[in-house]
C-alpha cells in the first residue's frame, strides 16, 4: 500500500513579488514531481503575477480560494458598507501540483 506524502505549505504573508515568486520557486524546487503544496499569499496588486509565474514553470494550479484573515475571530469581517475591516488581510490560498 502506497502512502501519500504530507502536504507541504508555504506562507508568504508579508512577502511581495518579485520576492514572493523567488521564495515560491525555491520552495517548489525542493518538492518532488506530483507533490501538492498549499501557498498562502496576500491579495495585492504586486502579487497579481504570482499564479501566472508559477504556471510558467510548468506547475499546475489545482485550486484557488480567496479568504480573509483577521486578528480577532470576527465572521464575517466586513463592515456595513461591505469593506473589509481595518484589521483584516485579504489572502489567496492556492494548491499547486509540482511538475518536474
Amino acid at each position: 500500500m502506497q502512502t501519500s506524502s504530507p502536504r507541504q505549505a508555504l506562507d508568504l504573508r508579508g512577502t511581495y513579488c518579485p520576492m514572493a515568486f523567488v521564495k515560491t520557486r525555491m520552495f517548489l524546487d525542493t518538492l518532488s514531481s506530483g507533490d501538492v503544496a498549499s501557498i498562502v499569499y496576500e491579495d495585492t496588486r504586486s502579487n497579481e503575477p504570482l499564479v501566472r509565474s508559477i504556471q510558467s514553470l510548468g506547475h499546475k494550479i489545482v485550486s484557488q480560494k480567496d479568504t480573509i484573515s483577521t486578528d480577532t475571530p470576527v465572521d464575517p469581517a466586513i463592515d456595513a458598507a461591505g469593506r473589509p475591516l481595518a484589521n483584516t488581510l485579504q489572502l489567496i490560498i492556492i494548491e499547486v501540483q509540482v511538475k518536474k
